[in-house]
């Protein structure tokens, strides 16, 4: 009997000390990240439609453009346009040559663009540019880059010509902010032009055997600037802006040797860049300047972030088979979805994804249960 009594008494101790751990030091378990369809809509059956019903379609961007609401640009190959968070499609068109797409407005161009028009999303003329070259737009701005690929031109609402600059040699690569447009060259390098057109970045930051700038991204607050560079070796250089002057703030030699475009941005907010790498996608954090590799290929559309920046969301992969990845801080992968498409596409906004593959459009709205 006393045998029992010791046994049960220390089984008594043991249940008040599980119960003493769950209750000082429990920890919350992490929660599931889930996907909930929202809409599906097919791009051909709308592009019918709206052929066959011309007044069914000016309903369509009437309501749109009354709602106030920003409407979402795409592309899936030589096919483009824009369509409403609610899943209404303002149109779906095809581009004979090249199409420069933004949410306020796009231009399409030919092989040897002699002038384009400027579109808003729901069909109103905005502007027509006489200048000879090439549209591209970004942060809200418009630009134009000659037919030699050296000389840039920034347009006004109007589509004349704000401002012209001659770059040393070919841009190879581009992006801007509200207060900075920056370009790669084929010649090693980096130029900034503020919103007057004047250059405040002109560095080659060297370190390699052949030159060149294969990326080059712009922070939103245009005080930060990325850079994939240079051939055997290549480099990844970001500079920061310091009184007046840009300075190297971060550098290093990548295990890339890449000889073609490379997908880099930062994102939304600013506190992070991505970029391609051979082991997957590289996240260099702002605030403590690390990196991360997220193990899945780079397609397109870096930099997008979702629940207030801190989820991160990929397209990766090439071929028929690609998959829809969102990560959690700092590379804790919470969702990995199979997407069946040849061509495809992904827009994070807010709590919803968007996702083009092949002739269909898809909203998800994103849950954490």
């Amino acid at each position: 009997m006393e045998e029992i009594g010791k046994r049960r008494v220390a089984a008594a101790l043991v249940i008040v000390v599980l119960l003493a751990y769950f209750l000082v030091c429990a920890f919350p378990l992490q929660k599931e990240f889930v996907l909930v369809p929202a809409w599906a809509k097919s791009l051909s059956v709308a592009s019918a439609a709206q052929t066959a019903n011309a007044s069914a379609r000016q309903k369509v961007v009437s309501e749109a453009k009354a709602s106030g609401e920003e409407v979402i640009p795409f592309r899936l190959g030589d096919r483009y346009g824009y369509f409403s968070p609610d899943g209404n499609i303002l149109f779906s068109a095809v581009a004979d040559y090249g199409v420069a797409l933004a949410p306020d407005a796009y231009a399409t161009y030919d092989r040897l663009s002699e002038g384009f028009t400027i579109k808003s999303p729901y069909g109103a003329e905005l502007a027509r540019v006489a200048a000879i070259g090439y549209p591209f737009f970004a942060a809200g701005r418009r630009f134009v880059i000659g037919p030699d690929q050296m000389t840039v031109s920034e347009l006004s609402e109007s589509g004349a010509v704000k401002w012209s600059y001659q770059l040393a040699s070919i841009a190879t690569a581009f992006d801007a902010s509200a207060s900075l447009a920056v370009f790669g060259l084929i010649d090693g390098t980096i130029v900034g032009l503020d919103p007057a057109g004047k250059a405040v970045l002109d560095f080659a930051p060297g370190g390699s055997r052949i030159a060149g700038v294969y990326g080059v991204a712009a922070s939103p607050d245009g005080l930060l600037v990325a850079a994939v560079t240079g051939a055997d070796k290549q480099r990844l250089v970001i500079l920061e802006k310091r009184s007046a002057a840009y300075r190297v703030a971060y550098h290093r030699y990548l295990s890339s040797d890449y000889r073609r475009p490379v997908y880099i941005a930062f994102t939304g907010d600013g506190s992070r860049l991505a970029y391609e790498s051979p082991s997957g996608i590289a996240v260099y954090d702002r605030g403590t300047k690390r990196e991360t590799i997220i193990s899945v290929p780079a397609t397109t559309r870096l930099g997008q972030t979702m629940q207030g920046g801190q989820l991160m969301v990929f397209l990766s992969g090439r071929g028929d088979t690609k998959r829809l990845v969102c990560t959690a801080l700092p590379d804790r992968r919470v969702l990995d979805v199979p997407v069946k498409a040849s061509l495809a596409f992904v827009e994070a906004r807010d709590d919803s994804l968007f996702l083009g593959a092949d002739d269909s459009l898809v909203r998800m709205d994103f849950e954490e249960r």
